[in-house]
């Protein structure tokens, strides 16, 4: 993918992605507030470091959340990029391109940049349009039934897709390749 010069942090880039968006129940006041994720189509790609992945290119089941941060040793390489043939969602994002950002700032003023005291890390994350609380990226992305993980068609015709044709790359510390009911999302 040369069209994404991909700086030294980034461990996933693609040639365009999606910005998800659903509902759901505010854990700390209880309110309805919308949140986002970001998704990515097949033929992303994810950086594989030294030791890391599987034959089949991408070291991931259908459906299972991956941590992509990985300490560094001698000897490994920063260049062997594979492809990856399903879709996947992100979290746990540490950075992504201003031009992202500012896509995102339009949609979903509440996912900004945060330090969570759960995690003891900063990334961008959904905050409750009414108290402005973080809402964790972990009950989200890794709960069933959380707002990105849902458990049928229905709860999966919840949630929007919204394709963005421009290159994208980021820093993720969370992938979930093949999200189950991807296809029954809108706009997949």
């Amino acid at each position: 993918m040369s069209e994404v010069d991909s700086g030294p942090d980034v461990n996933i880039r693609s040639a365009a992605y999606y910005i998800a968006l659903t509902q759901v129940l505010c854990w700390h006041c209880g309110s309805m507030t919308g949140v986002v994720a970001l998704g990515l189509p097949p033929e992303h790609e994810t950086l594989n470091l030294d030791g890391e992945g599987d034959d089949e290119g991408d070291g991931v089941s259908d459906g299972e959340a991956k941590d992509l941060d990985g300490d560094v040793g001698l000897g490994t390489h920063f260049d062997d990029w594979q492809p990856a043939d399903g879709n996947a969602f992100l979290f746990y994002v540490g950075s992504l391109p201003e031009s992202v950002q500012s896509r995102l700032r339009d949609v979903s003023p509440s996912f900004r940049f945060a330090y969570s005291e759960a995690t003891q890390n900063s990334y961008w994350a959904n905050h409750c349009d009414h108290c402005a609380l973080l809402l964790s990226d972990y009950e989200l992305h890794c709960e069933p039934e959380g707002a990105f993980v849902p458990l049928s068609e229905t709860a999966a015709a919840g949630i929007e897709l919204l394709r963005v044709e421009e290159a994208f790359e980021a820093a993720a510390d969370g992938y979930a390749f093949e999200p189950e009911f991807f296809s029954r999302m809108r706009g997949a």
